[in-house]
Order: structure tokens, then sequence, then C-alpha cells
């Protein structure tokens, strides 16, 4: 899949450590997400339906978790 493919672009950026975790579909009624591909940050869906380029992904890591 192209976000997996771009997450992992920004995971290996140095100023950049996260973890990627695939989750199963158990996720998708628990936060309500109803459009797939969905990233979530930090128990957040940040987004849903959108194939994010690693740019705006990265934007959303240092928003979210690197402050």
């Amino acid at each position: 899949m192209k976000i997996l493919k771009n997450l992992s672009k920004v995971e290996r950026e140095p100023d950049m450590e996260f973890n990627i975790e695939k989750i199963d579909s158990t996720y998708k009624k628990k936060y309500n997400i109803n459009v797939i591909p969905a990233l979530m940050i930090e128990d957040k869906v940040v987004s849903t339906g959108n194939v994010l380029t690693d740019r705006e992904i990265k934007n959303y890591v240092k928003e979210l978790c690197l402050d």
C-alpha cells in the first residue's frame, strides 16, 4: 500500500522516531473509521480515505508527537 511506503519513508528520517503498527478491523468500530486507509497517531484518527504524502505524514507526526 502506498500509505505504508510513505510511512516507512518518514520513519527512516533521522529526526523521526516512531513505530508503525498495522491494526485490525476491530479498531474500525472502536474509532468509527468507515473509510480506509486511515492514519491514527497517539490514538487519534487524523486521516481517513486519503493516501497521505510523506510530507503530510511528517507534519502530523511532528504536530502530535514531537512537541
